[in-house]
């Protein structure tokens, strides 16, 4: 028997093979679920597994959450298994107490209970969970039979029937849809209905955007008169049950128009038409409560089941105190949030949605200081890359026209209580504003500092360009100049000169790789950029730093296309040295790069980096950046091996500031011991 607590150690294919044996599986305890709550800002994500005989047969997958300032933060810490643990039907009971056992003892100290919210039956394992020191808590929920189109819809009460057929018969009309503009207008639906009725936070846009991403992420509308009056956010287990997540609709607005009971017939019906053969309604409220929405849910003919949920409270003082806190919020006694007056002459849009994707474009490509990390193509590929998650900020004057630009990318490197630690926001390339107006600047740097103070650390700017007229602004706003070198190389000259330039060492190594008979090549396949990848992790294994996105690059190139490229050096067939590099406009920037060090006799990392630079040369780029070369008067060897390829250093330095000074200190401390333990 082996216990798994990192998502690294099990082989996907396992995964996989145990989704589509268990008896218990679901959406939530997949690898795609796994990877969508890691790529969300406000949870992180935990997996435990537990194999015998080599065969994987047990995974508990699910998300640490809190919400709030820093009190209700710390009082509403939970972990969540959603639908409940995905078992193999031949697991032992010793395997499923140890795989239960990993989980209390891995979460205990990061949440205040765990939480199992069970949507099949595990009715047979309940001693085992008790054993553990689980809690069993009666809890309902709907499970619809969805065979087939017909008999889902005359499952449906009369009156149910009655307002679907109403509903399309005076004009509304209901459908899946990807559309942005379509999920905006649901999201101030359900945000309403949160703040009004149910009284308890909802996630932030970020978790139905991302999920509306995902393959199995679906969002069915109803619209009338172009207008969307409700909706249903599901997820799917595929060719098996259909989740439904979020529902709501503007009941009561329009005779004979029921938009709540459409949107989830909506889902029912393509449950039915893609031979989905169970539709779960995620609840319906404890035994004996006064549960409004079960009397709606049981409407659609499903049957109740009762498949409770178990729970482990590690800290009863504080699980108290948290439940009362909750119970004033539901009350109403919440505090009064002060709205400021909007800003008459500009205005902040923070919803990749709600900006025009091609003024970002033509913003950031015509202003002299834009580059790639400025644009919506970079947003796209940090949206879609774990444990990365971006911040936006674009300026408009009254007219409309954009004016300023700030993208930040916030990273978490690790899991637990190191990633919580260690997270920070980074924006690379500076603000941006029209005419260098530092009036504008101001009011970006105003708007991100309130969006991110809660969520980081601490934020750093690497500019890559002079924005030394910014610099009365970013230290009236708590940020702090640090003194940081690049290096940039001019590309305009003849390749004899770029030769001459060069290091008589870098020479001397570039033609012993050379009569070594190292080839350089441009990579396309997924299968060399995965190569890369390789070499990536082995170098930052190396050098003690982690890496933990490898995601970013096959991202980067289906997003990025030609914006973003891979090279390769090769000896004897075998790839031992790579780099990825950005193109932009004029430049190319140095972003990766990896090495196998069982090579480094044959000096691949100066042959690669030279034949870089010729490619940036002969595909007519001007500017070759190499991406920082420390603090001045401060040894560092990258710096000293970067001038020898014949750059210039400029400085352009930091900006940064702390956030949360006492977890910086923490987190500062906390790094230097897990540098320690890779030694």
């Amino acid at each position: 028997m082996k216990i798994y607590t990192e998502v690294s150690e099990i082989k996907q294919e396992d995964w996989d093979e145990l989704v589509v044996n268990s008896p218990t599986a679901s959406f939530f305890q997949t690898r795609e679920c796994y990877d969508f709550f890691a790529s969300l800002s406000f949870m992180r994500p935990f997996i435990y597994g537990v194999s015998e005989n080599d065969k994987l047969v047990g995974v508990v997958c699910g998300y640490i959450i809190s919400e709030g300032s820093v009190v209700k933060s710390f009082l509403s810490r939970r972990a969540i298994i959603c639908a409940g643990p995905m078992l193999d039907p031949a697991i032992s009971e010793k395997a499923l107490f140890a795989l239960l056992q990993a989980a209390k003892n891995g979460l205990k100290n990061k949440v205040i209970y765990l939480e199992s919210r069970n949507y099949n039956d595990y009715s047979i394992y309940k001693p085992v969970f008790e054993k553990v020191g689980f809690e069993y808590v009666e809890h309902l929920n709907f499970h619809v039979q969805t065979a087939n189109e017909e008999s889902a819809l005359m499952q449906l009460n009369t009156t149910k029937r009655r307002d679907v057929k109403l509903t399309r018969k005076y004009g509304a009309d209901w459908f899946e849809t990807k559309s942005c503009s379509d999920l905006i207008e649901y999201y101030s639906l359900l945000k309403n209905l949160y703040r009004t009725r149910v009284k308890t936070p909802l996630y932030p846009f970020e978790f139905f955007e991302k999920l509306l991403q995902l393959p199995n992420g679906k969002l069915f509308v109803v619209k009338y008169e172009g207008k969307v009056i409700g909706g249903s956010v599901c997820v799917v287990l595929a060719g098996r049950i259909v989740y439904e997540w979020f529902v709501c609709g503007q009941d009561g607005r329009v005779k004979n128009i029921f938009p709540s009971t459409v949107a989830t017939w909506s889902a029912i019906q393509y449950a039915a038409q893609h031979g989905i053969s169970r539709f779960d309604m995620m609840g319906a409220g404890k035994p004996g409560d006064d549960y409004g929405v079960r009397e709606f849910k049981s409407k659609f003919g499903g049957e109740l089941v009762e498949n409770g949920r178990f729970i482990i409270v590690f800290n009863k003082q504080l699980f108290e105190i948290g439940k009362f806190g909750i119970n004033l919020y539901k009350n109403g006694f919440r505090k009064k949030k002060i709205t400021a007056k909007p800003d008459i002459k500009y205005f902040i849009e923070t919803n990749p949605l709600n900006i025009d994707k091609e003024a970002w474009v033509d913003f950031v490509y015509n202003h002299p200081n834009g580059n790639i990390f400025h644009s919506p193509e970079m947003y796209v590929v940090y949206l879609n890359t774990p444990k990365f998650s971006p911040v936006i900020l674009i300026a408009t004057n009254k007219t409309g026209s954009i004016v300023g630009c700030l993208l930040s990318v916030i990273q978490r490197e690790y899991n637990g209580l190191l990633g919580e630690l260690t997270t920070r926001s980074i924006v690379f390339g500076g603000p941006l504003a029209e005419n260098n107006s530092a009036e504008i600047v101001d009011i970006l740097l105003k708007k991100y500092n309130e969006i991110v103070k809660s969520k980081v650390i601490y934020s750093q700017f690497r500019n890559l360009s002079d924005t030394s007229g910014f610099d009365t602004v970013f230290k009236q706003n708590g940020y702090h100049f640090d003194e940081h070198l690049d290096i940039l190389l001019d590309l305009t000259l003849s390749v004899e000169e770029l030769e001459q330039n060069l290091h008589k060492e870098r020479r001397r190594n570039i033609v012993k790789a050379e009569k070594e008979g190292l080839v350089f090549k441009q990579l396309t396949e997924l299968e060399e950029i995965n190569d890369v990848v390789t070499l990536l992790k082995k170098t930052y294994r190396r050098v003690k730093v982690p890496f933990s996105y490898e995601k970013l690059f096959t991202h980067s190139k289906n997003i990025l296309a030609e914006k973003v490229n891979f090279f390769g050096a090769y000896f004897e067939g075998k790839m031992i040295a790579g780099q990825v590099r950005l193109c932009y406009k004029d430049t190319v920037y140095a972003w990766y790069s990896g090495s196998d060090s069982d090579y480094f006799n044959k000096k691949p990392n100066d042959f690669l980096l030279w034949n870089v630079l010729l490619w940036s040369k002969q595909n007519g780029y001007k500017t070759f950046d190499f991406g920082g070369a420390g603090k001045p008067n401060i040894p560092f060897g990258v710096r000293d091996y970067k001038l020898k390829f014949g750059g210039k250093l400029v400085e352009y330095g930091r900006y940064e500031i702390t956030h949360k000074p006492f977890l910086m200190a923490i987190g500062e401390k906390a790094y230097k011991l897990y540098k320690r333990r890779m030694i």
